[in-house]
């Protein structure tokens, strides 16, 4: 019977203790892989850091991480991923930490905390019977195959269909599994980086719910706020205006599609935590995400996102 080998060796290991993560290298150079590493107090407070929310590769990984607010300064575990690099970053004031104006640079990372509020998520939803919430780590979103859209063959890897719900970013996240009935059939489709494969007939499935209905809707931008805003995208504010600069935006800028293009949420939206930060002297357009962000000069207030 197709799909009928369990993976035992990873049920092992998500049900084994998780080892002390090592400490994490001074900053990115050569790295071309997502890294799960720790930050000490010393390394979260020490360095130069160029670019804001997405940083040089030479930037002290760690610092970098308490201006994304993905730690405190007193330092933590983080999740570290390459990203491609960019014509300019822009540097901002965010968490105590003070970052700098680069121009062209080759290559870049972005940096997360783990989504280690909740147990990790097995392989797949085989027997499972209710409501299920967990985390997926970077390399369980990235691996496994998945049959269907939106509503999931039982056996397809959860991770890898959550990517492509839009439930989570490809760096992972806390998701939502929710059972279903098995479906006559199942189409695939191609989403947010994610193909899937049609199959027929599968007597259990699963979806996802997302927590966007438990946040109030984003406003169209953010001028006039002060303070931190967590809100809702719906897909249609994702993907429809202008956004000026690279991690750290005008706040006439669309939050919600400054929100794709940061990483934050998936074409088809979700929540997320915008954060005020001072007007910038100038703001560095770029590619990222299916979205081009446009350069413009200086501007009395921004706004970034907490991840």
């Amino acid at each position: 019977m197709r799909r009928a080998i369990l993976a035992l060796g990873w049920l092992v290991l998500l049900a084994a203790p998780a080892a002390a993560q090592a400490p994490c290298p001074t900053d990115f150079q050569g790295q071309s892989a997502a890294v799960t590493c720790s930050c000490a107090p010393e390394a979260a407070m020490s360095g130069t850091v160029w670019g804001s929310g997405t940083y040089t590769t030479d930037s002290r990984i760690c610092r970098a991480a308490v201006h994304a607010g993905a730690i405190p300064a007193t330092g933590g575990v983080i999740v570290v991923t390459p990203a491609p690099g960019l014509p300019a970053y822009a540097g901002s004031a965010a968490n105590g930490i003070t970052t700098s104006n680069y121009g062209p640079w080759s290559a870049s990372f972005t940096v997360v905390a783990p989504a280690s509020a909740a147990a990790a998520c097995p392989a797949t939803f085989q027997n499972q019977a209710g409501l299920l919430t967990c985390a997926c780590t970077t390399e369980a979103a990235l691996s496994g195959t998945v049959w269907g859209s939106g509503i999931y063959t039982a056996d397809s890897r959860i991770c890898r269909a959550a990517i492509h719900a839009g439930a989570i970013p490809a760096t992972g996240g806390t998701v939502n599994v929710v059972p279903a009935p098995g479906q006559q059939a199942y189409a695939g489709s191609v989403a947010n980086g994610i193909t899937t494969s049609n199959y027929g007939p599968w007597s259990a499935s699963f979806s996802f719910a997302t927590a966007s209905a438990q946040a109030a809707a984003c406003p169209a931008n953010f001028e006039g706020q002060t303070a931190p805003v967590t809100c809702a995208c719906t897909p249609d504010q994702a993907m429809t205006g202008s956004v000026w600069g690279t991690g750290v935006y005008t706040t006439d800028s669309r939050v919600c599609r400054a929100a794709v293009h940061a990483g934050i949420i998936a074409a088809s939206g979700g929540v997320v935590n915008v954060v005020p930060v001072p007007g910038q002297t100038t703001y560095a357009g770029s590619a990222a995400h299916g979205i081009t962000s446009s350069n413009y000069g200086a501007w009395g207030a921004s706004f970034t996102f907490r991840r």
